[in-house]
């Protein structure tokens, strides 16, 4: 290779290096805009058939109040279909994920804003099966709070148990490393 070419390949080089540089500086950027989250909404939503025999209803009504005061309760409940998990800060976000649970759709579709008193609104346009439950609700949560809603049951014709649908949304702050960043920081 001659020096001409040298020269040229070293061009393309410092191209290239000042387009990433800008790149790289928004990603650190982006990363950095939520200094001061120090909590994180989630969002987890449980799902499943419950026999009608007395029984299993009552280890549901056991796990649905273990789960009112844990983050994830033993067995005797429904499984988790969606776990939703996203860093609260100033700016507002769009939250949306669907899954699957014995065969019907489970949805949840939302907007989360900060409030002037520092608590997030929670704006659902969609939570749980549909059509079953698609109106609109709205929970004002403030650092270190958690609701769990209990969604409109259904009945199933065929007698293999009522489908629960079990949401839990909550704001449980921010575990740190040793070099005190969290989990959702780009190092």
């Amino acid at each position: 290779m001659n020096l001409k070419e040298k020269f040229a390949r070293s061009r393309y080089l410092s191209l290239f290096l000042a387009l990433l540089i800008p790149l790289a500086a928004g990603q650190i950027a982006a990363a950095q805009e939520q200094p001061g989250a120090d909590s994180a909404l989630i969002v987890d939503v449980y799902s499943g058939a419950v026999a009608p025999d007395a029984m299993q209803e009552k280890e549901f009504w056991l796990w649905l109040e273990t789960l009112k005061k844990t983050e994830e309760p033993d067995a005797g409940g429904v499984p988790k279909v969606i776990h939703i998990e996203h860093a609260l800060s100033e700016k507002d976000f769009d939250i949306a994920e669907q899954a699957d649970a014995n065969g019907q759709k489970v949805v949840v579709k939302g907007h989360v804003s900060r409030q002037a008193d520092g608590k997030f609104k929670v704006a659902f346009s969609e939570l749980g099966r549909p059509p079953a439950y698609s109106g609109a609700t709205e929970l004002t949560l403030g650092p270190g709070e958690r609701r769990v809603l209990r969604l409109p049951i259904i009945t199933q014709p065929d007698a293999h148990g009522n489908l629960e649908t079990i949401a839990v949304i909550w704001t449980p702050a921010l575990t740190k490393d040793q070099n005190g960043h969290s989990r959702f920081e780009v190092h």
